[in-house]
């Protein structure tokens, strides 16, 4: 510690001046913490990204996979409603549902409006998962006859 002696005024006045280096522990301490705490939290954050990534790509296969049977049951020549389960050799199962919808207002009409519902299933993680897709069909009331005949 280092003193010297001012004069101001008449007045004499002790200057006190400490000259120091370096950090104290506590300040160490403190800054450790911090970092640690902004480390960890970046490390959660990612993980929870790669997390929802990974889901997301579950997904989206699963959607895929739906999009293409949906598209396969809208080629299919079925008039009357029906149900039925499907499994493919990727996992997924299929609930397939068709049912007359509107039938009230197409009474009149030429056609009729069929509401195709597929729920997908499959299992990851040993977590069931599932998505639905819905769709209408109209279909003609001729088409309908002819097939009903056969």
């Amino acid at each position: 510690m280092i003193t010297k002696t001012m004069k101001l005024k008449n007045t004499n006045c002790q200057l006190i001046i400490k000259k120091e280096e370096g950090f104290t522990i506590l300040e160490i301490m403190v800054a450790l913490v911090l970092i640690a705490v902004v480390v960890s939290s970046f490390i959660q954050l990612s993980s929870a990204n790669l997390n929802n990534l990974s889901s997301s790509d579950d997904q989206i296969d699963a959607l895929i996979h739906a999009n293409a049977k949906m598209r396969e049951i809208l080629d299919l020549e079925i008039i009357e409603d029906k149900s039925w389960n499907e499994t493919d050799n990727d996992g997924y199962s299929y609930e397939i549902t068709m049912a007359e919808s509107l039938a009230d207002r197409t009474d009149s009409l030429n056609v009729k409006m069929e509401e195709i519902t597929l729920l997908t299933k499959w299992v990851k993680n040993n977590k069931k998962k599932e998505v639905v897709l819905k769709t209408a069909k109209v279909i003609s009331k001729a088409d309908a006859l002819k097939n009903a005949n056969n």
